[in-house]
């Protein structure tokens, strides 16, 4: 993948991404690498993401949410905010894909 093939596919997600971990991330005057210790993950992981070159995995999400104290209701609204960026993109996806009985019919 090239550099923010993620922010390019999911553009969406992306958006929901930076808005919620990164930003937060600065309000609360951290460094990526203190990010990436309070969560368990590696710095280079914090970067990427906030680089839009690879979405987290889920389990990561959950790893952020916790070290940037997200409250259940941020959580919650989170992951509602995440489904429905998903779902636009995957429409993107569509639309822009060329339909396959076109391409074989």
């Amino acid at each position: 993948m090239s550099k923010r093939s993620a922010c390019r596919q999911f553009p969406n997600v992306s958006k929901v991404l930076e808005e919620k971990f990164v930003l937060r991330r600065k309000a609360q005057k951290i460094s990526q690498t203190e990010l990436a210790e309070r969560a368990g993950v590696t710095r280079n992981c914090v970067q990427q993401l906030e680089c839009h070159e690879h979405l987290p995995l889920p389990s990561t999400m959950f790893r952020l949410m916790r070290a940037l104290h997200f409250s259940q209701e941020e959580a919650a609204a989170f992951w509602l905010e995440i489904d429905a960026a998903y779902m636009q993109d995957r429409e993107l996806q569509e639309a822009s894909s060329p339909n396959e009985q076109e391409v074989t019919g």
